[in-house]
């Protein structure tokens, strides 16, 4: 068979685990990957120059959503390196009314919590409301189920905190598809639940994938996030061109050619990884209204401080707080990395916090200010922190609007029909989390290897 050329644009998690599928695969092929940054990982960073054990991007998976990732880890034999626990005291914090509240944690809490009363009156006539089959913001999604009160003390700052972004321009559909699943398998949210939890007790409680660790576990590994990214690296075969920004994409009659700063690459198929609006520019010269559909999805811009104290400084455990968009906090969460995970600790008594902020364009010092402000007024902090590391995450989460799943369907269509050869990967397209990105790099390798067995199969 005949060796193919493939470049893979971009080295984070996406491009990453397009190299090792296509390795996987056993086809004979050659592949090229380029970053334009000094380092690959994407935003996957675990960070020790400070000597503390700092995340700058994701810093945690949950066994029972993500899937591809439990498969990936165990194809790369990397189960004795997860740590994770299920047991340690893992409770999340809402800023609200000025002070920090517990989220429910059990049914007595939930009646007596003060964030639950919205909550309580709609379970009593949410199983009423009319099924509505198409896809509609959040906001329009749990006021129309539920009510104002739900809307805002719990699915605000849910949105904030995992999308950095608007309840009420996000897609319920492709932000949270089980809810709307459940509205239109069962009729109502709550039926849905109810038949979930029943399932979720007659099914397996622990991973196929690591045995002993239960599906509601969170997990790291014990080098960080990092690790996964290091050990796919390590464990493909490629030609790494690190500090090579891809320019241009030309289309020949039976391959491509990529322009770098540096050098002219001739190949046979592309896969591109990059940022949406970086795929966007690759695409206009080409098709220019594919492009014109990318450009138009928004994406949140994050700075993240990580601060670490040589002492226990937090006034209680948990895996942290967020705010909401009606609190007008400058922050927008805290995760309580120290507790979540304290094999990552190099003493006993250290405490390390991350702070998420909106990047609205304010300085280094600016922002580390406005972080060290928040937590002292959310969790009496004062002291001066032992370390602070700072890193910016410019438009780093997609905003999917609503249709933007069936748009970005059509779209990969579209391009794989006018533009054989070239297939998109990455976290703009069915899901911004780290299990999507690999879930889309495995479905994707797949589509492109049944495109090269018809290409080779002989017509009758």
């Amino acid at each position: 068979m005949q060796r193919k050329r493939v470049a893979i644009l971009g080295a984070g998690i996406s491009g990453l685990a397009t190299a090792w599928y296509l390795r996987q695969s056993h086809l004979p092929v050659d592949i090229v990957l380029l970053e334009k940054s000094s380092r690959c990982g994407g935003w996957l960073h675990t960070d020790y120059t400070t000597g503390f054990h700092f995340e700058k991007g994701p810093r945690t998976f949950k066994v029972d959503k993500c899937p591809s990732t439990m498969c990936l880890i165990a194809e790369l034999g990397l189960q004795q390196e997860v740590i994770w626990s299920e047991a340690k005291p893992h409770h999340r914090y809402l800023w609200h009314n000025e002070e920090l509240r517990c989220f429910p944690t059990n049914p007595l809490s939930f009646f007596l919590s003060p964030l639950t009363k919205g909550f309580i009156r709609a379970l009593l006539t949410e199983w009423k409301q009319p099924v509505k089959n198409m896809d509609e913001t959040v906001w329009e999604f749990v006021l129309r189920r539920f009510n104002y009160d739900v809307a805002r003390l719990f699915f605000d700052p849910m949105v904030v905190g995992i999308f950095g972004g608007d309840i009420r321009k996000i897609s319920v559909r492709a932000c949270f598809p089980l809810l709307k699943r459940w509205e239109e398998e069962y009729g109502s949210v709550t039926k849905g639940f109810f038949a979930h939890q029943r399932q979720k007790r007659k099914g397996a409680k622990t991973s196929s994938d690591i045995p002993g660790m239960p599906l509601s576990a969170i997990f790291s590994f014990k080098g960080g996030m990092e690790q996964l990214s290091q050990t796919l690296l390590n464990r493909v075969d490629v030609q790494l061109h690190c500090q090579q920004e891809v320019k241009a994409l030309q289309r020949e009659a039976s391959h491509f050619v990529i322009h770098t700063e540096k050098e002219d690459l001739s190949v046979d198929a592309v896969f591109c990884a990059l940022p949406i609006r970086e795929t966007g520019g690759l695409l206009q010269p080409h098709l220019p209204d594919l492009a014109k559909e990318l450009f138009k999805v928004p994406s949140q811009s994050l700075a993240i401080v990580n601060v670490g104290y040589d002492e226990r400084v937090l006034p209680f455990e948990g895996f942290g707080y967020l705010t909401s968009t009606y609190s007008n906090e400058d922050i927008l969460g805290v995760v309580f990395d120290s507790s979540v995970f304290p094999e990552h600790n190099r003493m006993g008594k250290e405490t390390r916090l991350t702070i998420k902020i909106e990047d609205l364009g304010q300085n280094e010092d600016r922002c580390i200010d406005a972080a060290l402000k928040g937590i002292r007024r959310h969790l009496g902090i004062s002291r001066t922190p032992n370390a602070v590391n700072f890193k910016r995450a410019p438009l780093a989460i997609p905003q999917y609007g609503v249709g933007h799943l069936d748009k970005m369907k059509e779209l990969s269509f579209q391009l794989e029909q006018k533009f054989p050869q070239c297939y998109l990967v990455g976290n703009y397209l069915q899901g911004v989390s780290v299990d999507s990105c690999i879930a889309r790099a495995k479905e994707t390798v797949q589509r492109f290897l049944l495109r090269e067995a018809a290409r080779k199969t002989p017509v009758a």
